[in-house]
């Protein structure tokens, strides 16, 4: 299971509590990364912001250097596809997500996202990037996991549904 952050003491400047500072980070991310995606779509239409989007987890070295940086600094270990839950558990833990774990093996991990910051009714166009990001995810750990979204929010469903498995 996912490690509890731990804040850091609030500013000794403003005495703002972590949370409020972390809430605010956390959420400006989130708008930005948005913001650029749509601007992208604006501007050269829903496939090239997808095109775009892709390319840019596609600096493997830069992402895998990336993800293992994430695994050790949150002290994620075990197998792959452990590796790979308790990754998504801190994620979603991180950008404020909610999720239900529906099967967790060796083999497989099946889970359910019911909040998500990256949920809009608008961008069913583009709603392909979570995807993306999950695949480049799973292959930075393990090329031999395989990442299947079965549901999405923004592509309409009311909750997003993941599905990864390992092949021995």
């Amino acid at each position: 299971m996912a490690k509890k952050l731990q804040p850091p003491c609030a500013s000794p400047k403003r005495g703002l509590p972590w949370e409020l500072k972390y809430n605010y980070v956390r959420g400006q991310m989130t708008t930005l990364f948005k913001g650029f995606l749509y601007a992208i779509r604006e501007e050269y239409g829903a496939a090239a912001a997808l095109k775009i989007t892709e390319k840019m987890w596609r600096f493997k070295d830069r992402v895998k250097n990336m993800i293992n940086t994430f695994l050790s600094v949150f002290e994620i270990q075990g197998n792959d596809l452990e590796k790979l839950a308790e990754f998504w558990d801190v994620y979603w833990e991180i950008q404020g997500s909610e999720a239900i774990i529906l099967e967790r093996s060796k083999t497989i991990n099946r889970t359910k996202i019911t909040k998500c910051p990256w949920s809009t009714p608008d961008p069913k166009d583009i709603s392909g990037w979570c995807e993306i990001w999950a695949n480049i995810v799973s292959e930075s750990i393990n090329p031999k996991i395989s990442t299947k979204r079965l549901k999405g929010m923004c592509a309409g469903d009311p909750y997003c549904e993941y599905v990864w498995r390992i092949e021995d």
